[in-house]
């Protein structure tokens, strides 16, 4: 799953028989319920107009996080770090120049923080340079996993699944990383619940389904690691009915792992091409499928205000953080998660403003019940909008 630690938890409503850039979001409208007890609290709040885009936490005492400031014309200033070192929040400059909003940091377990950044834009990035935070400093990937990174799940410090941009995925034992070979060409995200389960989805090129007249270029594709080996999943083959558009395709893009009987991958059936005769296209479809131990069926949804919400972070052995600032539990209940107006003391900051918050990462500290966000507050009032860079804390 992207940005995830694997889920160790199984939701009572799978034993019910009901299925499962973003957690910032806050535009619902009409009732809002509160998780009682379930809140955001400020822990910092920089005094500079600016953004917190991303971060990784190593351990309770090493916390990172990627920020920007705004300069007067509304354009970003370069890059910065914030550090926690279990007092207090400071201020470190990044160790390799770039875009900070094309940024990424991820945490690699025991192997560290990786920072990638690129220059210009997201449209035409150039001059890619990577860091890695090994507990003591910034310095050359080394060892580690060299080039972009498409996805990262964390099983255990010791037990950490990197997949690549060039679909390559590799594996941290604690000591060393190790190529792992996988059954499909097509991989694009990975999620896991323990060592011997552990997921990597997307696209095959070849086998059933595959090909043929009118046949799809590529079909769904479920690898499954049991802790030996990497095997590929029974899944269902999809076809347009006759005629067939030109280069229809099937693929998985992510994966939510709950347990070793609770699965929830999701995906497409579509096509690309264009037969330029006057012929109706069919529609596009949108591909839910559940794992319950055993086989692929199609899914239900999330109970309640959750029910086309999906899963941005696990919350230990509690449940699911969802996209748009809700929060599901193991009994199925969907909450909006309670947050607060900027203090009055908060610099430029009028108290007839509308506030909205917005969380760039949701940050599990390892070892602890800790939960963090950062991201900003739009602070918007006439005359001066302002944003305030932030970092939350989740209150139970």
């Amino acid at each position: 799953m992207r940005r995830s630690a694997a889920f160790a938890v199984v939701f009572a409503v799978v034993a019910a028989g009901c299925g499962t850039e973003r957690p910032e979001e806050d535009t619902d409208s009409g009732p809002k319920p509160r998780a009682t007890g379930l809140s955001w609290e400020y822990e910092r709040i920089d005094d500079v107009d600016g953004d917190l885009i991303d971060g990784a936490a190593l351990a309770p005492d090493d916390i990172w996080a990627l920020g920007a400031d705004r300069v007067d014309d509304g354009r970003f200033a370069k890059g910065h770090l914030l550090h926690f070192d279990g007092k207090k929040w400071s201020r470190e400059p990044m160790p390799i120049k770039g875009n900070p909003f094309i940024s990424r940091m991820e945490s690699l377990g025991s192997a560290g923080i990786w920072l990638h950044t690129t220059e210009n834009s997201a449209s035409a990035p150039a001059n890619p340079r990577y860091a890695l935070w090994d507990g003591t400093r910034w310095g050359p990937v080394g060892n580690a996993p060299a080039g972009p990174i498409k996805d990262v799940e964390v099983i255990s410090p010791d037990d950490v699944w990197v997949l690549q941009g060039d679909g390559k995925v590799t594996h941290w034992d604690g000591s060393r990383w190790t190529v792992t070979p996988l059954p499909a060409e097509k991989i694009v995200a990975l999620g896991g619940s323990a060592r011997d389960d552990v997921w990597a989805v997307g696209a095959r090129t070849t086998g059933p389904g595959v090909g043929g007249p009118g046949g799809e270029v590529r079909q769904l594709a479920a690898a499954h690691f049991d802790g030996k080996k990497w095997s590929l999943t029974k899944t269902p083959a999809f076809r347009f009915p006759d005629p067939v558009p030109p280069e229809p395709y099937a693929e998985f893009t992510g994966i939510d792992v709950a347990s070793k009987t609770y699965a929830r991958v999701y995906g497409g059936h579509s096509y690309k091409g264009y037969d330029g005769e006057e012929v109706r296209d069919p529609e596009s479809e949108a591909v839910l499928l559940s794992w319950d131990g055993s086989r692929w069926t199609d899914s239900e949804p999330f109970p309640g205000a959750c029910e086309y919400r999906t899963p941005v972070m696990r919350d230990g052995n509690r449940g699911f953080f969802m996209n748009g600032n809700w929060h599901l539990t193991t009994d199925g209940t969907c909450t909006k998660i309670k947050k607060h107006r900027l203090p009055a003391t908060a610099d430029g900051v009028r108290p007839e403003s509308e506030q909205q918050l917005w969380l760039k990462r949701i940050i599990p500290v390892p070892g602890t019940d800790k939960v963090l966000g950062v991201g900003k507050v739009d602070v918007l009032q006439s005359g001066s909008p302002t944003h305030k860079a932030v970092v939350v804390t989740l209150k139970r």
